[in-house]
């Protein structure tokens, strides 16, 4: 039961913060270069994948039929991995017309290249954004059923079977340290 490679166990919160601090960071340049301009859009399109559990290639759209209307509040985006017709909501909050003026003409990126910039800016995968979100959601108190409605998973058991392999080593991890707590042993002399 080994941890999936894209799963890098990150906390919704946390992740959400270094990622508002990072657009702060960005946003706060007196002088808004063809660097800052890139990393505000690659930041803001994590954003929307945390923040709505969306595979890279989901975001990058969301991202960029809101440039086209950023009024829109609610996004409609097809389904990465699905081979029918499939479509899914985008919640575009955290947005705003300052983004909308320093990103609207930079060229739409390809998920690979999101990926490496999130490795090599962040240190994680971005498919660890969409189990961050979740995470979230179950821990809320959400039922799995409607965080896989959310999340366009085609069957339960998917997300399922990843939840009960999170949970199982959980509470290994849990009952072990249980056990040996206030436990001490003194090296014999």
């Amino acid at each position: 039961m080994g941890k999936r490679k894209w799963d890098r166990g990150l906390d919704f919160k946390q992740t959400l913060q270094k990622l508002l601090e990072y657009k702060k960071w960005v946003r706060s340049s007196p002088r808004m270069t063809g660097l800052r301009r890139i990393s505000l859009r690659n930041v803001n399109i994590l954003l929307l994948a945390l923040l709505n559990g969306l595979r890279i290639s989901e975001a990058i759209e969301c991202y960029y039929k809101w440039l086209e209307d950023p009024a829109q509040e609610v996004i409609t985006v097809r389904v990465a991995k699905s081979r029918r017709e499939k479509y899914r909501l985008c919640v575009t909050e955290g947005l705003d017309s300052l983004d909308h003026k320093l990103t609207r003409q930079l060229e739409r990126p390809k998920p690979n290249t999101l990926q490496s910039w999130s490795i090599v800016k962040f240190g994680f995968n971005t498919h660890s954004l969409r189990y961050a979100f979740i995470n979230n959601m179950l821990s809320q108190g959400y039922d799995p059923a409607t965080v896989s409605k959310i999340i366009a998973h085609s069957r339960l058991e998917t997300l399922l079977s990843y939840i009960q392999e999170r949970r199982a080593r959980e509470a290994l991890v849990e009952e072990a340290r249980k056990a040996l707590r206030g436990l001490s042993v003194e090296p014999q002399a």
